[in-house]
């Protein structure tokens, strides 16, 4: 985490929660981070920097204050009219990612390891070479590749690898395209780290990690809709769920038309859980896998709304529809539907 990272995260028209941004970089997934994640715009950045420190956090935003740049109240952080303005110069400056949504879906993080680990044994092979130090990956990641290895030895992988290689490097500027590259490993060739990439391209190292992650989370991407069954095979076992597999099991019983009263019973769960549970479905996936309709019935939507009608969403207070018949999380689910039907860019 550094100031320019901070700031991009940061917006000129309200104040934004310090606790909220440093608990998605660090993967919390409770209810009210991932709302305020949603609202925020940035779930795709859930999990990215599981080492950030409070300290770090705390001590980045009091540097961008003492610049004038931003100003906090309690943990509150806001940027100022110098604030926007420099926000606007580095997103113009820097790269920005496009992808990042696929890191939800798919660890890409191991399976930029298994292809750079691959790509070093296909070379080495073209060279007939079998006395090199491989990669330093995981132990999981190797026994992976040997066992890939094994299974895709007869085909002309070189000329897939070169192939593949080739396509999706021609495909990216310049710049993206040979900053990739001097991370591959191969015959002869050592591969660079981040921070010697970031040092010849003369970027911080944040913006190299972020244009590295993004670019393979585009290559998970294409490496999905490939043909070519050695690359597609090096996705196998890495998917990843929207939703944790406890939320997952309680959505699906719900979908299947129980209520949360059988499921908290059947599935020995607190009621108070079975909600957040559905909560956190209805946030992290699309609105037409929810059934939204089961919980907040069109009458209650119509009144709760005629209440809310001249309260800007992220104003809205329980206090404004609690004498209704209605419960606090069904006000949140309302929250995350009409912030779904609306893309307001908070």
């Amino acid at each position: 985490m550094d100031t320019a990272q901070l700031i991009t995260f940061l917006s000129p028209t309200a104040p934004r929660r310090l606790r909220v941004i440093e608990n998605i970089l660090v993967g919390k997934r409770t209810v009210s981070t991932l709302y305020w994640g949603m609202r925020y715009h940035q779930l795709s950045w859930l999990g990215y920097e599981k080492r950030l420190t409070r300290n770090v956090m705390d001590q980045t935003a009091l540097e961008l204050k003492n610049k004038g740049l931003v100003t906090v109240e309690e943990t509150n952080a806001q940027l100022t009219e110098l604030g926007a303005i420099e926000q606007q110069r580095l997103l113009n400056k820097h790269y920005q990612p496009k992808y990042l949504n696929l890191r939800l879906i798919v660890d890409v993080e191991a399976l930029w390891q298994r292809l750079l680990l691959a790509t070093q044994v296909v070379s080495e092979q073209a060279y007939q070479n079998k006395h090199y130090y491989p990669l330093q990956v995981s132990w999981q990641v190797k026994q992976f590749v040997k066992r890939w290895f094994h299974q895709f030895y007869s085909d002309d992988l070189r000329k897939a690898f070169q192939d593949f290689w080739q396509t999706f490097l021609s495909q990216l500027p310049n710049d993206q395209a040979l900053l990739m590259s001097r991370l591959l490993v191969g015959h002869q060739r050592p591969g660079e780290t981040l921070v010697q990439v970031a040092h010849d391209f003369e970027l911080t190292e944040s913006e190299v990690r972020v244009m590295i992650t993004d670019l393979i989370c585009q290559l998970a991407k294409v490496i999905a809709h490939t043909e070519t069954a050695s690359l597609r095979s090096l996705l196998a076992g890495l998917s990843r769920s929207l939703i944790s597999t406890s939320a997952q099991q309680t959505l699906n019983s719900f979908m299947a038309g129980k209520s949360l009263e059988v499921i908290s019973h059947q599935r020995q769960l607190k009621l108070s859980t079975v909600r957040e549970h559905l909560l956190e479905a209805a946030i992290m996936l699309p609105p037409e896998q929810f059934d939204f309709q089961r919980i907040l019935p069109a009458q209650l939507v119509t009144q709760m709304l005629a209440r809310l009608a001249k309260t800007p969403l992220d104003q809205w207070q329980f206090t404004q529809v609690a004498d209704l018949s209605v419960e606090f999380w069904q006000f949140r689910l309302l929250e995350i539907l009409r912030s779904k039907q609306t893309d307001d860019k908070y």
